[in-house]
């Protein structure tokens, strides 16, 4: 499973790839540049935070959803106890779930081909 990982700490990404350590995980620190990898590249997974660098993550994914090889795939958000009901709404029209850290780390016992 090819997983897109985008997140602005260092340290959150270096987690994120230990913990889903059996696929391959691409990290990237910033909005752009993930948003750059998904429009160049498929992907099963994007995993992002919502406060990126450059381009936000409600930003990329909307840009994902518009114009990308990735239009279909599942994206998930980092939560960050900060959402509100409108951006749970913005979140289900762009088909995009809203995660923590530990649902994301309960992610590597899924056996996925």
């Amino acid at each position: 499973m090819k997983v897109l990982v985008v997140h602005r700490q260092g340290s959150v990404l270096q987690m994120i790839k230990k913990e889903l350590g059996q696929w391959h995980v691409e990290p990237y620190g910033n909005g752009l540049e993930g948003l750059m990898a998904a429009k160049l590249s498929p992907f099963d997974l994007i995993l992002c935070g919502q406060d990126l660098p450059v381009v936000t993550g409600i930003e990329m994914v909307r840009s994902i959803r518009n114009l990308s090889v990735n239009r279909r795939t599942p994206v998930i958000l980092l939560a960050d106890g900060t959402e509100t009901e409108a951006h749970s709404r913005i979140l289900q029209s762009l088909n995009a779930n809203l995660m923590t850290m530990e649902e994301v780390s309960e992610m590597k016992n899924l056996e996925i081909e």
